[in-house]
């Protein structure tokens, strides 16, 4: 016979990595950017005006429609996210 013994695993979602489109003097992104320092979320932030590859990335990844700020989490794609939307797919990623 065996002793069977169950030992539940306990996992912290795990979080997607988040970046943030856009450019330094659009007044959303700073919002966006300034909401994500407040909760602590760590992000990386690509300017596209001063890396215009990315621009040709971020086209790719957001279907073509291009808007500053586009943030992505994991595989979501936010284009312009009002700070609810962003909660919520920080939520969804683990991040809260």
């Amino acid at each position: 016979m065996y002793a069977s013994t169950y030992s539940p695993v306990v996992r912290r979602p795990q979080t997607a990595d988040v970046a943030v489109y856009g450019s330094r003097w659009c007044g959303i992104t700073m919002m966006v950017r300034r909401h994500l320092d407040r909760a602590g979320v760590p992000y990386r932030f690509i300017d596209w005006e001063a890396h215009p590859e990315a621009r040709t990335q971020l086209e790719w990844i957001a279907g073509g429609r291009i808007g500053s700020p586009t943030v992505t989490i994991g595989g979501q794609v936010l284009v312009q996210p009002s700070l609810r939307e962003l909660d919520w797919a920080l939520s969804r990623a683990g991040y809260r």
